[in-house]
C-alpha cells in the first residue's frame, strides 16, 4: 500500500486569491482538510462545525466552510475542513468528486471519474 500526495489550488469565494497545497489523497477522509490559517487568509469563513472521529475512537470539533479547488484543468466547489494543529491536510472524496476525479488506488494516480446520470424518458 503506498500513499498518494497531490498538489491542488485552492481559492476563495472570490476566486481573486489562490493557494497551492500538497494535500494527501485520503479515499477513507469525506472532506478535504486545509489549514485553517490559510483558508482564512483566502477569504474563507467558517458557516458550521462538524463532529469527526479519530482513528482512536476520540471525537473532535472542526469548522468547515466552502472553497474552490483546481487540479489540473478540473475545476469546482466543495465543502473544506478548517484544520487546526496537529491536524493531516488531506483531499478527501468529496473534493475529488466535486473535480470529476477519482482516485485509482492500483496506480496512485487520480483521474477523470466516469460521471453517470440517469434520464427518465416518459412513456
Amino acid at each position: 500500500m503506498g500513499l498518494t500526495h497531490v498538489d491542488l489550488k485552492v481559492m476563495g469565494p472570490s476566486r481573486r486569491k489562490s493557494a497551492t497545497v500538497r494535500l494527501l489523497v485520503d479515499s477513507g477522509a469525506v472532506f478535504s482538510v486545509i489549514p485553517g490559517k490559510l483558508l482564512r487568509g483566502l477569504g474563507i469563513k467558517p458557516d458550521g462545525v462538524r463532529r469527526f472521529e479519530l482513528a482512536n475512537g476520540e471525537t473532535v470539533e472542526r469548522k468547515i466552510g466552502s472553497a474552490w479547488f483546481e487540479f489540473q484543468t478540473h475545476r469546482g466547489a466543495g465543502p473544506v475542513v478548517f484544520g487546526e494543529p496537529g491536524d493531516a491536510d488531506l483531499l478527501g472524496v468529496v473534493t475529488l468528486e466535486c473535480l470529476g476525479l477519482a482516485l485509482d488506488p492500483l496506480r496512485h494516480e487520480i483521474k477523470p471519474l466516469r460521471l453517470l446520470m440517469v434520464r427518465l424518458v416518459p412513456m
